[in-house]
């Protein structure tokens, strides 16, 4: 049984859905491959050479139309026969786009289990997996106990991506799921639909996530683990333990995402002495109102404050992310979010635009609001950089251009924010020219914060010039 990923998106970020993954399937004696290419023509050539029984693509919703693209132009050239699956987020909640396109099959929630029983069964749909068009599942697996799954295996997407292989800071996930309800997020649908599978927070013993990092450890470049868990300390007890054992175990340094709800002076201090060397969090809005009764992030004012005073004391960096551009929310309340950001003293704050993926609960919000036109929305964003929300063309150039500054207006706000002549100069520009120096400034501060552990300058260069083929990309896209 031979099987083929087919990736397209040329970022810096380990593919920690398909490690898993490709340890079931080896497990169950699949040959995998795995090809990273952003060119149709030259993705369909290597299939043509590797000739995969079934082609497996995994897909957020701004990433679904590239597959939905590609799949029709590969059925169209292929000389032979070939059966292809979807999945990921965006493939189980945007089943409409996905319906109309020559993609085979789609996958819904976990794989770990559907996955391996589907490709050695003869491709009979089940449970999770359904014949693209049909009706969607209501009978799913279970949750797989992450601490009975094999080891991850990311030797078949380090053999083709030579970058994410020589990263020194790689990407980890000590754990699954979010039990918050945030609007603009999947987590919330998720949880709803998949309710019935089993707990929907669950963690990896201690034991069992340093010996995962330990064998990555031993065969590959590694200086800096990066958590990439919603929240990395939901659960007290076990961060004691880890905070303990992962510097005497491990030995290098690791960033993490944090809750400044959850947030005391013992988990910064816990922190801290085991070698954190970088935090995430979110903020998202600083009116109270939208950050708690439109985002539902049970998250006051005061608890933000806290979490920027103990960071500072600890002498931890932090990067804080912020949704703007959410239905009902002026100009002014960016400026609140602005403000909020400023007070918490980030080493580097980021601003996204809310892009309405189908199924959330903003978008539902949106579209009963008059905030957003009814119909499937082809032109999703592929960069969370525009709104598609019904904001006049003033409102969506302020909205645009404030995202591009707003890293630099919070780390420089006396220069760029709160001179008035300056502040209004820079939101008269137009948004292609900020968008250049967010790409600069912001790609500089964000690899410097999270990737940067000592690489030789060869492998920079390398690095660099995929950050400029990106930049095209997302620009055409723009």
């Amino acid at each position: 049984m031979k099987a083929t990923f087919v990736n397209f998106s040329q970022n810096f970020f380990d593919k920690l859905s398909v490690y898993p993954l490709a340890a079931q399937l080896k497990k169950h004696s699949v040959d995998l491959n795995y090809i990273n290419i952003n060119n149709f023509r030259n993705a369909i050539r290597h299939l043509e050479k590797a000739r995969p029984e079934i082609v497996l693509y995994s897909a957020f919703s701004k990433d679904i139309s590239i597959y939905v693209r590609f799949d029709k132009a590969l059925k169209e050239t292929l000389p032979y026969q070939v059966k292809s699956i979807i999945g990921g987020a965006g493939a189980t909640y945007d089943s409409e786009l996905l319906a109309k396109s020559t993609i085979d099959f789609l996958c819904v929630g976990e794989a770990e289990y559907a996955l391996p029983e589907f490709l050695t069964n003869g491709f009979v749909p089940h449970k999770n997996i359904i014949a693209m068009g049909d009706k969607y599942p209501t009978e799913f697996y279970p949750f797989a106990d992450l601490n009975e799954l094999p080891f991850e295996d990311r030797r078949v997407v380090y053999d083709e991506d030579k970058v994410l292989r020589n990263m020194a800071a790689k990407q980890f996930l000590s754990g699954r799921g979010c039990p918050y309800r945030c609007t603009y997020c999947h987590n919330h649908v998720f949880n709803e639909r998949f309710k019935s599978c089993g707990p929907i927070v669950r963690q990896k013993k201690v034991d069992y996530i340093i010996e995962e990092i330990t064998r990555v450890k031993a065969s590959y470049p590694l200086r800096r683990v990066v958590f990439y868990d919603d929240t990395f300390i939901l659960n007290k007890k076990w961060l004691r333990e880890f905070c303990e054992r992962f510097p005497k175990e491990v030995g290098i340094e690791y960033t993490c995402q944090i809750r400044a709800n959850l947030i005391d002076e013992e988990i910064v201090s816990l922190l801290k002495e085991s070698r954190c060397v970088l935090v995430t969090w979110s903020i998202e809005s600083g009116n109270d109102y939208t950050r708690n009764k439109i985002l539902k992030r049970n998250m006051s004012t005061d608890d933000i404050l806290n979490t920027g005073r103990l960071l500072a004391k600890y002498k931890i960096p932090s990067r804080i992310g912020n949704v703007i551009g959410t239905p009902g929310e002026s100009f002014d309340n960016i400026l609140e979010t602005l403000e909020l950001n400023i007070k918490s003293r980030p080493q580097l704050a980021m601003a996204w635009t809310f892009v309405p993926y189908p199924g959330l609960s903003l978008t539902d919000y949106a579209l009963k609001n008059g905030f957003l036109d009814a119909g499937h929305p082809d032109d999703l964003p592929a960069n969370y950089l525009r709104s598609i929300l019904n904001f006049s063309k003033e409102e969506k150039k302020r909205i645009a251009n404030l995202t591009f500054l707003f890293p630099a207006m919070v780390k420089h706000p006396n220069f760029l924010y709160r001179k008035k002549k300056v502040f209004d100069f820079l939101m008269s520009l137009p948004p292609w020219m900020l968008r250049i120096f967010w790409e600069v400034y912001y790609g500089y501060q964000a690899y410097r914060l999270v990737f940067s552990v000592k690489q030789p300058f060869i492998f920079k260069f390398r690095l660099l010039l995929r950050h400029l083929g990106n930049i095209y990309h997302y620009i055409v896209r723009f």
